[in-house]
């Protein structure tokens, strides 16, 4: 909060000077509002740029606000509307001037960050109104959730100048919440980061006392092997960290799967997460999870129903169009979905990630090493199918998001094409993954996207049986 205490301080003298100058406007606070924006979204690392005077990509802007939080695509998430300090922040999130700006920003992502130069306010829609897909949303059904006056925080003590921290975690609060609960998404690195954030916002949450589900422990025991001791202070941590990438990531695998298949004006809810999650493992423990007592005990329900919330304000069409999946005859790029495997845990839980070295691969690394593995067994090892070979077991110790094993699964397929056999492609690699291509991955969250892009990849050709997919998560 240091770093921001001193942006903050920075912000306040720069605009009261500037307010003070007769040939001032509202866009001479234009860099001063970016820079103090910008420092909260990266200090916290939080989603989205801060653009300004938004003629900066006026040739793609639908409208013209003040300034605007969004990703390098030019997608907005969050409108921003500057006025000087003269207008009380209450009076501009009522405005209907300018044909309505501020309903119609409203109307377009549901969320606004009001400004008069010397403080900020959250602006969104009441609680339960349904906001238009086009038009406006009238001030009697708009809300000021929050507000904070910078200027009137800081004071002068002595020689120092000071500014009151309870302003500085307003101001943050509000960035944060525009991001993390109001702003649409449509970038996969972006939800990510979201998620993350509230997923560590719940782990956080969870009693201190975890004795009322110590079911859980023995769910994880047989499912998958993890033993948890909760008396110890790294094995309790480990399985708060456990429990909560659990429920987030079923929640994120079974949305993947139905946004295939929901119409537009559908919404994801918690009991579609039990329909379309195929990885039995996570079903069963979502449900254990959501046992009302244990529910009530862990404290998760808010933090689920939030979670849900921001899955269906996301831009599917173009979240859908971004989101890539592996494919069988995919070479170096990187599919979207390892978003959710490093950022995802840099954001919610760094520590753990640093304990565990969770680093992502790099796709032409990962490549080179499964294809000379599979070249020396071809040419010094007396194997001329490689790893298609069906005497050949493939394991992979630490298999975060299954990079490796999809690499596998290319090279097998590879081997059948050059056989005359692409027909049996889907038949061969099924087998390999039931019999001799085995993971192990001991954090719940890369094994759930492990499991689901191999499910993805064997659904698109025809073979799938998630259940005898080895891919098995155990403590080292």
């Amino acid at each position: 909060m240091q770093n921001i205490a001193a942006t903050v301080l920075e912000y306040v003298s720069e605009t009261r000077h500037l307010d003070s100058q007769p040939t001032s406007t509202e866009n001479t606070f234009y860099p001063a509002i970016k820079v103090l924006l910008s420092a909260i979204l990266k200090e916290d690392r939080l989603p989205f740029e801060v653009r300004v005077n938004t003629s900066e990509a006026r040739a793609k802007a639908r409208d013209m606000p003040d300034f605007v939080l969004g990703d390098d695509k030019m997608f907005i998430g969050v409108f921003g509307e500057v006025k000087r300090s003269t207008v009380g922040l209450e009076d501009l999130s009522a405005s209907i001037e300018q044909k309505d700006q501020i309903g119609r920003y409203l109307a377009q992502t549901g969320v606004v960050i009001v400004c008069n130069v010397r403080g900020f306010g959250l602006l969104a829609c009441e609680a339960g109104y349904e906001r238009p897909k086009t038009g406006t949303v009238p001030p009697e059904k708009r809300a000021l959730i929050k507000t904070v006056d910078l200027w009137s925080a800081v004071s002068v003590v002595g020689s120092r100048t000071k500014i009151d921290e309870a302003a500085i975690a307003d101001l943050i609060e509000i960035v944060d919440r525009a991001v993390t609960d109001y702003a649409p998404l449509a970038e996969p690195a972006d939800l990510a980061k979201v998620l993350a954030r509230q997923a560590r916002d719940a782990k956080e949450g969870l009693p201190a006392d975890l004795k009322p589900v110590k079911p859980l422990l023995d769910d994880y025991r047989q499912a998958l092997g993890l033993s948890f001791n909760v008396d110890d202070e790294r094995g309790d941590r480990f399985f708060r960290s456990s429990l909560v990438q659990t429920a987030f990531y079923s929640l994120f695998a079974a949305w993947v799967l139905w946004d295939k298949s929901a119409g537009p004006a559908e919404h994801f809810d918690i009991e579609d997460a039990h329909k379309y999650l195929p990885i039995p493992f996570l079903d069963a423990l979502l449900h254990d999870i959501r046992h009302p007592k244990r529910l009530k005990a862990l404290g998760l329900e808010e933090h689920l129903a939030r979670a849900i919330a921001t899955l269906n304000r996301v831009d599917r069409p173009l979240f859908r169009a971004r989101m890539t999946f592996p494919t069988i005859d995919e070479q170096t790029s990187a599919a979207a979905i390892t978003y959710f495997y490093e950022p995802f845990l840099e954001a919610f839980d760094p520590k753990l990630r640093d304990e565990l070295g969770v680093w992502y691969t790099p796709p032409e690394i990962v490549r080179y090493q499964v294809r000379r593995v599979h070249h020396v067994l071809k040419t010094e090892l007396g194997r001329p199918r490689g790893l298609a070979d069906p005497d050949v077991v493939v394991l992979d110790p630490c298999c975060g998001t299954g990079a490796y094993l999809l690499e596998v699964a290319r090279c097998i397929a590879e081997e059948a094409k050059a056989d005359g056999d692409e027909a049996a492609i889907g038949l061969e690699l099924s087998r390999a993954f039931q019999e001799r291509v085995i993971g192990f991955e001991i954090l719940t969250a890369p094994f759930a996207v492990a499991q689901l892009q191999l499910y993805l990849l064997l659904e698109s050709l025809g073979r799938i049986d998630i259940h005898r997919i080895h891919i098995i998560a155990a403590m080292r």
